[in-house]
């Protein structure tokens, strides 16, 4: 999770005007809507693969990674990076609990 939060720091340093809550939120949704692309692009629906060719990984995971950097951003500024941590944990340790994982 460290890696993420390092992210973030790079981020806001790179741009400074955009940590405010409403701006973080409108980032993740668009960045949503671009891991949705992919997903379009990936499944063949529609003329994705027509107009962008055969979906590739790196793509799919810079998205993703985009978006979590942006979910990781609203942590750290709300100051909650120890509770989602401790609920990270205590998920894990439920589904541990009813033989979902190992």
């Amino acid at each position: 999770m460290e890696r993420f939060y390092k992210m973030v720091e790079a981020s806001n340093k790179k741009f400074p005007k955009g940590v405010e809550p409403f701006q973080m939120a409108t980032r993740l949704l668009e960045e949503c809507g671009e891991v949705a692309s992919e997903i379009n692009l990936w499944e063949d629906s529609g003329v994705k693969r027509m107009k962008h060719g055969e979906p590739k990984k790196e793509d799919l995971a810079n998205e993703l990674r985009q978006a979590i950097v942006e979910l990781f951003k609203i942590a750290k500024y709300y100051g909650v990076e120890a509770e989602l941590e401790d609920a990270i944990e205590r998920s894990l340790a439920r589904s541990k609990s009813e033989g979902l994982i190992d």
